[in-house]
């Protein structure tokens, strides 16, 4: 098996920065004046900021030190699309497939508009990048993705983003852009394929949810045992907004995703929740901030986690009230079930509050199967693998039967349960 070249000195000083990753490599890349031009910008402020350490807060119980950026070539032409793409029935969803962050196909409606950055003359506003990651995200993603709502538009499917990779030794850099105006509505599923390739994958995906607009969202990450990923997702909620976002990961050898909502707007609320099963020597990395800007807004976050082998979970939250944000409602709980001794989770929760009329919580708990449980079950007849996979499904039922798109919910399933039935070491 593959594995991601890495070093193993205890740090990568930031004045070495990264020799491969410059603004010379822009002009390889498609796109008009105002385009290139950002990405010069991004490229030459990427040894600009600090190479991510363990030692910073953001990235502690990572093993981001052991990742060599360069040995990972970013991908500068579109490669062959692959023999395979999402299974779905054509009269059920809209689809939009990519390959090494390069858009292949796409479907239209008039309900929402699909366009490639790259091709869009007039500019856009694009965020300045606030890390390392992003600027190397906006320098090289090779063909980034703009998905608009109208006002008032409702999207009768939903929209699948189908994610791909190709070539193997490869940086990819997939960003997706959704902008929903006010009053408007859609689902969006976006899915990291499985592939046997050894990749480094830096997604950055931005989600703007207009006044009275609803966003149902769910990310699926069933990437391979050979990948890295070092993703983003930001999320930015208008007033009298609803965002209800789900993640599903279960791939990857180090998988990171950093989560910020922001609720802007007056009434905004958000929903996000996470199920996560890891095995093997996989370090599945969750990284999240609910901000309340404005007031009367609303989040909760359920994060529910399986881990077996030696197998690594890392979870920290912030929920951040600022001064202004009066009426708040914000929960936070992470909750993980190690199915082995040698399994380890991180799990850190935070609160940060300015303002004295809010209601705010949060909970974490690491613990092994039920011994009660499971000798409730052996006792009536069940063995003992049925029993933990009985008491592992029961303990992430709660969130998998509240997913926020259903079209997709029986397969999400299937993967965990493809992934469980796979198990071969049980613990007496």
């Amino acid at each position: 098996m593959k594995t991601i070249v890495i070093v193993h000195s205890a740090k990568r000083h930031d004045s070495e920065g990264t020799n491969l990753y410059t603004p010379q490599l822009v002009q390889e890349l498609e796109g008009h004046d105002w385009l290139q031009k950002l990405r010069r910008d991004a490229a030459d402020g990427v040894n600009a900021f600090s190479y991510p350490s363990h030692e910073d807060e953001e990235w502690r119980y990572s093993p981001i030190d052991r990742l060599e950026l360069d040995q990972f070539i970013p991908v500068l032409s579109k490669p062959e699309a692959p023999d395979t793409s999402f299974d779905r029935q054509s009269d059920e969803l809209y689809t939009i497939s990519t390959i090494d962050g390069f858009l292949l196909e796409y479907d239209q409606a008039d309900s929402f508009r699909i366009s490639s950055i790259s091709n869009i003359e007039e500019p856009i506003d694009i965020e300045a990048p606030e890390d390392i990651l992003s600027s190397i995200n906006l320098a090289f993603s090779p063909d980034p993705l703009l998905i608009q709502v109208p006002k008032g538009s409702r999207v009768e499917k939903p929209l699948v983003i189908d994610h791909r990779w190709a070539k193997d030794g490869a940086a990819c850099f997939p960003l997706v852009r959704i902008e929903v105006e006010e009053n408007a509505q859609i689902e969006i599923v976006e899915i990291f394929h499985h592939s046997e390739v050894t990749s480094l994958v830096i997604p950055e995906t931005k989600i703007y949810v207009g006044n009275g607009s609803n966003v149902n969202y769910q990310q699926v990450q069933n990437l391979g045992t050979n990948v890295w990923q070092l993703g983003s997702l930001g999320v930015s909620v208008g007033q009298q907004g609803n965002f209800d976002g789900a993640i599903a990961a279960i791939g990857g050898e180090y998988a990171r995703l950093k989560t910020n909502c922001l609720l802007s707007g007056r009434g905004a609320s958000a929903k996000i929740s996470a199920i996560y099963h890891g095995d093997g020597n996989q370090i599945l990395d969750f990284r999240t901030q609910q901000e309340h800007v404005d007031r009367d807004t609303q989040s909760e976050l359920l994060f529910k986690g399986i881990l077996d082998e030696a197998s690594t979970s890392i979870y920290t939250g912030l929920i951040r009230v600022h001064n202004e944000a009066s009426g708040t409602n914000a929960f936070q709980t992470n909750r993980t079930l190690k199915l082995c001794e040698s399994a380890w989770a991180e799990s850190v929760p935070n609160l940060e509050i300015e303002n004295n009329d809010v209601k705010c919580s949060h909970a974490s708990t690491v613990s092994p199967v039920d011994e009660d449980q499971r000798f409730y079950l052996e006792s009536r007849g069940v063995p003992t693998r049925e029993a933990e996979k009985l008491i592992v499904r029961g303990f992430l039922q709660e969130i998998v039967s509240s997913l926020p798109v259903e079209e997709i919910n029986g397969w999400i399933a299937d993967l965990f349960n493809k992934k469980l039935d796979s198990r071969t070491i049980y613990e007496q």
